[in-house]
């Protein structure tokens, strides 16, 4: 005769029902894999400007992060990234790449850039990024 076992929620740590409402599991976030160039940046000024991650990674979901990387081509400036208007986004920086982790701003699902020196060329990469599944 087979065991019966006990009720599955008497299984978790305070005898109550699973942590996650089913209900909810089309809110939560997603983290997917990417490894691939998402723009190729060589702007002829200095100012601020704006790469749609929507259109640069294919994604239709709702964008709340990414981790990008800037590899210099050209030239002997930075390429600064930004989360949204006016929030500076610090990462890792040497002589010829520049990583960062960004988390954008609600609504906008893009990044702006500026470059330090005008014509410079940067390549910029996508290394994975965060959804609302």
């Amino acid at each position: 005769m087979p065991e019966i076992s006990e009720p599955h929620a008497s299984k978790h740590y305070d005898g109550k029902e699973d942590p996650i409402d089913a209900s909810q599991l089309d809110k939560m976030l997603k983290i997917i894999p990417y490894n691939g160039k998402i723009a190729d940046i060589k702007e002829t000024d200095t100012s601020k400007h704006t790469l749609n991650l929507a259109t640069a990674l294919g994604e239709t979901r709702k964008i709340i992060a990414v981790q990008v990387e800037a590899s210099r081509i050209t030239g002997t400036g930075y390429l600064f990234v930004y989360p949204n208007e006016g929030a500076r986004v610090l990462g890792e920086v040497n002589r010829d790449f520049f990583a960062f982790w960004c988390i954008i701003k609600d609504g906008t699902q893009r990044l702006q850039y500026y470059q330090t020196v005008a014509n410079d060329d940067f390549d910029l990469y996508c290394y994975g990024y965060v959804v609302e599944a």
